[in-house]
């Protein structure tokens, strides 16, 4: 998949927990890739990961398990740089 084909982009408070995203996301074999923030999101963490929709709900299930604290989630229109806030991390 390439990256424009990713729909989901998941900012992140820091980047700890960006990087043990990844991983968490890696073992599962969930296709993913962590790119820079784009400048059209104002967060505090230089890194997200971008997926696709189809897996947003084992995505945050899978996270969540592994105390991993994500910001927020967006949808992503990555050739038109155009995000939708979703959902705020609720922990």
């Amino acid at each position: 998949m390439t990256e424009a084909q990713y729909d989901r982009l998941l900012s992140f408070v820091s980047v700890h927990h960006a990087i043990r995203a990844e991983k968490v996301l890696i073992q599962d074999q969930i296709a993913e890739q962590m790119i820079p923030t784009p400048r059209e999101i104002d967060i505090s963490c230089g890194q997200c990961l971008i997926f696709s929709a189809g897996d947003e709900t084992k995505v945050l299930a899978l996270l969540l398990q592994n105390n991993v604290r994500w910001g927020s989630l967006f949808r992503r229109a990555g050739a038109q740089r155009i995000y939708e806030k979703l959902k705020e991390f609720e922990g």
